[in-house]
């Protein structure tokens, strides 16, 4: 009977741990559930980093440079995690089949599973019987598949990185200032014309098409920060996301490409706050919405040249359009311990024009 307990046992921890890493690393469309041990060992690690991240002041790099090892880190300690179940798994199962020389305890059958698993093939304990020499081949099987995976996963994972974070460097303003959605639009269109600032969202849309479909197949890349810690994805995307809200009050630029881009980046964010409780955040930007500073950037955009529709109208739409992503946006941001604020890289390259102080010309 508990021979029989083992097996069973064993037989899942090898199945969970193969499916947690086919979930993980293979499938497209990954399994929303809590309970896979890739999402428990990663939100508790992440947890505790977190504790320990917010008892250190903003503006000290440890503090960025600590969360930035947790992406890499991370995927050391799941491939170490399912090696561990594996390994465990097909130790149960020898234990209680037997047919193994010099085995005498738990240990011993823990200590050949891993030899095996690893093919290190040191030849001190060897399978004697049918069953177990057939098992120790499925089991050295299973531990390449394993290594081969995670191995032929980093390319795919660093690929998307890069041409996350390619894009984001070229969010610039033009000056060394934080950059506000408003004065992103300025810098995009600096003679007032709508058709730039189409131009520039038909870029970012497609940035955001590529940011949904791969932090949807690989959750993990979200753990991965920029390498400037005064630049972080999500705060990137939520200040462009601002800024076509800008574009959408602007005649000669509404429903254009700013449009489409707020379509991807709310799918973004649905997609991976999916589950979550956002109703604090919700009512957090309901009670803290301010006229007064809709006010002071509707008149900026009107005295920088654009023609932008009604106040009224404005407004209005800005508030609904705002409550679609806002709520998700905040949540990310205080989940993964984005920094409040984007700046670009520092350059002392100054712009021809001094009054909108432009880093690049525009075609």
């Amino acid at each position: 009977m508990t021979e029989t307990i083992a097996i069973v046992a064993g037989v899942m921890l090898i199945a969970v741990s193969f499916a947690d890493l086919v979930n993980t690393l293979v499938s497209t469309s990954t399994s929303p559930a809590r309970w896979w041990p890739s999402r428990v060992i990663g939100m508790t690690l992440f947890a505790s980093l977190r504790a320990v991240a917010r008892r250190i002041p903003g503006d000290r790099p440890a503090r960025e440079r600590m969360l930035a090892a947790f992406g890499p880190l991370l995927v050391i300690a799941l491939l170490a995690s399912w090696v561990f179940l594996q390994i465990t798994g097909f130790a149960l199962v020898w234990w209680a089949l037997g047919g193994i020389s010099n085995v005498s305890t738990f240990g011993d059958d823990w200590y050949y599973s891993g030899v095996v698993y690893f093919t290190v093939g040191f030849g001190e304990v060897v399978p004697t019987e049918v069953i177990p020499r057939s098992g120790a081949l499925f089991e050295a099987f299973a531990g390449v598949v394993t290594v081969a995976l995670v191995i032929g996963y980093l390319p795919t994972l660093y690929s998307a990185y890069s041409e996350r974070e390619r894009q984001l460097i070229t969010l610039d303003a033009g000056s060394t200032e934080r950059i506000t959605p408003t004065e992103l639009v300025k810098a995009w269109a600096p003679d007032a014309d709508p058709k730039k600032l189409d131009a520039k969202f038909a870029q970012w849309e497609q940035w955001a098409a590529g940011i949904l479909e791969t932090h949807s197949s690989v959750p993990l890349l979200a753990m991965f920060r920029s390498h400037d810690r005064q630049q972080n994805w999500v705060t990137g995307l939520g200040l462009l996301c601002d800024a076509a809200l800008h574009a959408q009050i602007i005649n000669g630029a509404t429903d254009g490409y700013a449009f489409w881009f707020l379509r991807r980046a709310e799918a973004i964010f649905k997609e991976l706050t999916q589950g979550h409780d956002l109703s604090e955040y919700e009512t957090a930007l309901v009670e803290g919405s301010n006229e007064d500073m809709f006010r002071f950037l509707y008149d900026d955009l009107t005295a920088h040249g654009f023609d932008l529709r009604p106040y009224e109208e404005a407004a209005d739409y800005t508030r609904q359009a705002r409550m679609t992503f806002a709520p998700a946006l905040e949540y990310m941001i205080d989940f993964l311990v984005c920094p409040r604020g984007f700046w670009a890289h520092e350059s002392t390259v100054k712009a021809w024009s001094s009054e909108h102080q432009i880093a690049r010309f525009n075609d």
